[in-house]
């Protein structure tokens, strides 16, 4: 039988990780309380260092339909919510409001 020690004793406390946070422009809003994000990434090719661009789409969760096409917007993985969508949206970086581009900022206001 080992001795009670109070290392032992205390509850250990997990930390917590942040969220990774994802941003993308929205090239689809087809579904309900659905967009299609696509986030873009641009490498070099390890021996000629050409860049190039790589992409990928993410169905991502938008609860109250508020992202349109051409917006760039932040979103955070989360639980499933259906088959594909493990990610949702969490912000806008800029929205596009007809030919006028809003910021963050204003959207705080």
């Amino acid at each position: 039988v080992r001795p009670a020690s109070a290392a032992a004793a205390a509850p250990r406390r997990v930390q917590a990780r942040a969220a990774k946070q994802m941003g993308g422009v929205v090239v689809s809003t087809s579904g309900n309380k659905t967009a299609s994000v696509s986030v873009s990434r641009s490498l070099a090719h390890p021996v000629y260092k050409k860049r190039f661009t790589r992409s990928r789409k993410f169905a991502v969760h938008d609860e109250n339909n508020e992202a349109q096409v051409g917006d760039v917007v932040t979103f955070a993985p989360c639980r499933p919510v259906s088959k594909t969508k493990t990610h949702t949206l969490t912000g806008f970086v800029s929205k596009k409001g007809g030919d006028k581009e809003v910021t963050e900022e204003e959207l705080d206001a």
